[in-house]
């Protein structure tokens, strides 16, 4: 099973640089608070929808920049 999940570092520096918080950042991408909280902490999977819109928001990072794939537990990293 191939897994989506937030770089919880990289995207903190990400928001950090725009000075944003992660409050700012959902309200501009139209998510809840708790909704972004639950992606950071890895509760949940960013859906496609919500990983374009962070990306559009930070538009200096690319998905790799802020997204680990993992496949059956462990990480993988795309090659270009």
């Amino acid at each position: 099973m191939v897994k989506v999940k937030l770089n919880r570092v990289a995207f903190e520096i990400a928001i950090s640089r725009k000075n944003l918080s992660q409050r700012d950042l959902a309200e501009k991408i139209g998510f809840s608070r708790s909704h972004l909280s639950h992606i950071i902490n890895g509760r949940r999977e960013p859906s496609p929808v919500l990983r374009r819109l962070i990306l559009e928001h930070l538009s200096e990072y690319t998905f790799d920049d802020l997204f680990v794939i993992e496949e059956n537990g462990s990480n993988v990293r795309t090659e270009d």
